[in-house]
């Protein structure tokens, strides 16, 4: 008998000792791709790409800089293992890089501005490209074959002729990816703002339109939600939740900009210009458009003309935005304890956080 609860005692301590281990791996790897901007005495400017954990500890250099070269929008694999993202080293190029840095390959070749990249979970990377005076959905994947055009969407009456594509998110079963196509009326002053939400297959290029509409005003932000059901348009006087399953648009109680859904969907951080410090405040409310309230913690730095929403935890209790003006810092809100604190320089972009 005490054999066996030795023997048992052993073993709880060995798993404890096992999920310890994992745990920290995990917390090891989860990493956060922030891109800054280097200087040289002559003027001359790039972007540098690192990726930092959300602790603020062990920044690596993934692509140092390249002087004229600017890097934006990168983008993990869904394993973590590697960064693809767009740079103008030949045209608007997408790029990859594994996570532990080195000499960048690149993915897309051909003409037009290859941007916006999203890495999908089966390997293939979604992007936008431009054909004609308008922009297109394509593909790639990770090694850099079978690059095409997807799907170019056809503009509706009103509209301007230079249509702007958004890839929103890829959908869950990882065959498609949720878009929207966007422009305005063409004039010197736009008052009218239109927005299509698609389901583009990107195997086949078959394409569903769920929803059209037209917003007076001018542009809108628009976030789709993790289950791909739900949608909230920011930027106008106030901000409205699309059902894309009705295809009905609901005005909620406040106005805001930038909208970002928590990972499961119950809450959406978002932005509200005061006008007592001349900037934007972070929001969050309920998805439903209840319970909106400013987010702690946030400091009003003179220095700072602007900031924007990243990202949320897996678990929904911290915030991952940017703070830009005479410098620039990502930041981290914790609405469990009320706190922020500075991650590092830089700035972090929508699709910047790695979560194993």
């Amino acid at each position: 008998m005490k054999n066996n609860k030795l023997a048992g005692s052993i073993c709880a301590l060995l798993l404890t000792a096992l999920g310890a281990t994992t745990a920290a791996a995990q917390t090891s790897t989860a990493s956060i791709l922030v891109t800054r901007p280097i200087y040289r005495f002559d003027g001359a400017h790039g972007s540098q790409l690192y990726r930092v954990q959300p602790s603020g500890q062990d920044l690596t250099t993934l692509v140092p800089v390249t002087y004229g070269v600017d890097i934006l929008n990168p983008s993990w694999s869904p394993g973590g293992s590697s960064v693809v993202f767009e740079a103008g080293y030949s045209g608007w190029q997408l790029y990859v890089v594994n996570r532990q840095g080195g000499t960048p390959r690149q993915l897309t070749t051909g003409d037009g501005e290859h941007s916006h990249p999203l890495w999908g979970p089966k390997g293939v990377i979604a992007f936008v490209t431009r054909k004609g005076h308008g922009q297109c959905l394509a593909t790639v994947r990770g090694d850099g074959t079978d690059q095409h055009i997807v799907f170019c969407p056809v503009g509706v009456p009103g509209e301007s002729w230079s249509i702007g594509v958004k890839v929103l998110r890829w959908t869950t079963s990882g065959n498609g990816v949720l878009l929207t196509a966007e422009a305005n009326e063409g004039g010197l002053e736009p008052e009218k703002w239109y927005s299509e939400i698609y389901r583009v297959n990107v195997s086949t290029g078959a394409a569903v339109k769920l929803t059209s509409q037209v917003f007076d005003g001018g542009e809108r932000d628009l976030a789709i939600s993790p289950d791909g059901v739900h949608g909230v348009y920011g930027g106008g006087p106030t901000m409205q939740a699309i059902n894309l399953t009705t295809n009905t648009l609901t005005p909620l109680s406040t106005d805001g900009a930038n909208p970002v859904y928590s990972p499961d969907g119950a809450k959406i951080a978002f932005l509200r210009y005061e006008t007592d410090i001349k900037t934007s405040r972070i929001y969050v409310m309920r998805a439903d458009g209840t319970n909106v309230h400013r987010a702690p913690a946030q400091t009003t730095n003179p220095d700072v003309y602007n900031n924007s929403i990243s990202d949320w935890s897996p678990d929904g209790t911290r915030l991952l935005f940017n703070q830009v003006g005479n410098n620039q810092w990502v930041r981290m809100i914790d609405l469990r304890n009320k706190t922020s604190r500075n991650v590092t320089n830089g700035v972090a972009d929508e699709h910047a956080w790695f979560h194993p």
